[in-house]
């Protein structure tokens, strides 16, 4: 079980590194536990769909139905892996 964990934590990419216009899932997120516990709130949850829409001085992106803006920094900090479903909008 600990060598399938740590082959996914392998493939997982920080969203800031992440292809625009693609699905991915919050694999997880690195901080302080301040930090960690506000980008949950704004619903970046282990295993919640993320699409990556616009990557430039901020990371626009679609989480629980709402656009957010994040700065390169906290976009460093969630990292997450492609869905199977992944498509270009």
């Amino acid at each position: 079980m600990k060598k399938n964990g740590k082959a996914e934590r392998k493939s997982a990419i920080s969203l800031a590194e992440a292809r625009v216009g693609s699905i991915f899932y919050v694999h997880s997120i690195e901080g302080n536990a301040v930090e960690c516990h506000r980008l949950r709130e704004l619903g970046f949850c282990e295993k919640a769909e993320v699409v990556k829409i616009a990557h430039g001085a901020m990371t626009v992106c679609l989480v629980c139905g709402s656009k957010l803006g994040l700065n390169k920094w906290l976009a460093k900090r969630i990292f997450v892996t492609a869905a199977k479903k992944d498509s270009a909008l």
